[in-house]
């Protein structure tokens, strides 16, 4: 294993080009899969919840493992349709899933400012009211932009 995202890259990019099953999947047909993980992902955090043991602890972490391979595989679909639509022959595999990621990370920044903005220097920790009033705010903002593109 090489590990990291890119290994986890790199395998499904051998399963799309190796694997018949892999390779005749599209986002149609995936998504009773996501469904299906995400319900055994709750299922999983209920029974941690209930019982914080080791053996949930480790069905937990496979059912985020299951849930992270459905983010993959789509993510692999975008990168080959991608590779389609600009007319390459080659699929650069992970394009997507680093979009994803540094979207995720641009997004827990920009509604968080009292944990990362200027006035979290000082490590303290800002009031829970506080913080749900301007997250309150900045979804409402993401609302209203989303709403003028479309």
């Amino acid at each position: 294993m090489t590990g990291g995202t890119a290994g986890i890259v790199a395998a499904m990019a051998t399963l799309r080009r190796r694997c018949p099953w892999s390779s005749a999947q599209d986002h149609a047909s995936l998504e009773k899969f996501a469904r299906e993980e995400t319900e055994e992902l709750i299922e999983a955090l209920e029974e941690y919840r209930e019982n914080p043991s080791a053996g949930h602890r480790e069905a937990l972490i496979e059912e985020l493992g299951d849930v992270l391979y459905q983010v993959l595989f789509h993510s692999a679909l975008l990168d080959e349709s991608g590779a389609a639509a600009a007319n390459r022959a080659d699929v650069r595999y992970g394009e997507t899933l680093q979009l994803i990621i540094d979207g995720l990370e641009e997004k827990l920044i920009r509604r968080h400012p009292l944990a990362f903005g200027d006035d979290a220097e000082d490590g303290r920790m800002a009031p829970l009211a506080d913080v749900e009033a301007e997250y309150t705010r900045i979804k409402s903002e993401e609302r209203q932009r989303k709403d003028a593109r479309q």
